[in-house]
């Protein structure tokens, strides 16, 4: 992995970042109340089309195609792009969570808690959540004063959680649209994270492969050996991790 300048003065909020993406399974934010289901486009669950471009994540256990979302996160996508052509995510290393299910590239030290960048501005839209296979950035905040997320190097992919009673019931208690509990239902996820960080990608295929990765955390760490881009063709899976249903 080539390095890169970052910002070591952000190493406290950094970790403080972490350990949230660690140990906070619950704790819904506020961010989605008062959103009128009128103005949500989950652009997650339509059809990939022939010749849109995805991006292949390599690993040690197999490789994984992403969608992104450029119309919806231009400045988060054009960061990872430029990462990706620098090379920076060869031989990077994973981090797992099995609580969360979870799996976190980019960062430059071994808890996760560090990452690289320039520190892009949170692009948050109510048209991407963290559903099942959703592919967000990951950061910090700016201050105690400006409690902003800046992304960085790092980003996270979710596996295939399903939705708990309890999940629902904190959805429903902060005024979650229906439409968006009605998709959380079906497809799992991850609500916690909404508003803070940004969804800038969506797995098309290698669902297993995230799902193995995140079962358990290896005695050995995975690896991404690259990260390349190229076209989505109709042969290729139909998106796997929208086609998870609770209870299937």
């Amino acid at each position: 992995m080539k390095k890169r300048p970052y910002f070591r003065s952000a190493w406290r909020a950094a970790a403080a970042m972490a350990a949230c993406m660690i140990f906070c399974a619950g704790c819904l934010p506020s961010s989605a109340t008062g959103l009128s289901e009128e103005d949500i486009h989950f652009y997650q669950l339509d059809p990939v089309e022939t010749g849109a471009e995805v991006a292949v994540i390599e690993t040690t256990a197999g490789a994984i195609r992403i969608v992104l979302f450029p119309d919806q996160a231009p400045n988060t996508v054009a960061y990872f792009r430029q990462l990706v052509e620098e090379g920076f995510y060869e031989d990077n290393s994973l981090i797992i969570n099995p609580t969360n299910k979870t799996m976190t590239a980019g960062a430059v030290d071994e808890l996760g808690a560090q990452g690289e960048g320039e520190g892009i501005p949170s692009e948050i839209t109510p048209n991407l959540w963290h559903f099942s296979g959703a592919v967000s950035a990951l950061g910090y905040e700016r201050s105690r004063l400006f409690p902003e997320t800046l992304s960085d190097s790092r980003f996270f992919i979710i596996g295939q959680v399903e939705a708990t009673t309890e999940m629902v019931r904190q959805m429903e208690e902060y005024r979650y649209p229906q439409k968006v509990i009605d998709a959380y239902k079906e497809y799992g996820g991850l609500p916690q994270y909404t508003g803070s960080y940004t969804v800038f990608g969506q797995v098309v295929s290698g669902m297993d492969v995230v799902e193995q990765l995140v079962a358990e955390e290896p005695a050995d760490k995975p690896q991404i050996q690259r990260i390349y881009f190229s076209v989505y063709q109709e042969e290729e899976p139909e998106i796997e991790s929208t086609a998870f249903r609770q209870g299937a």
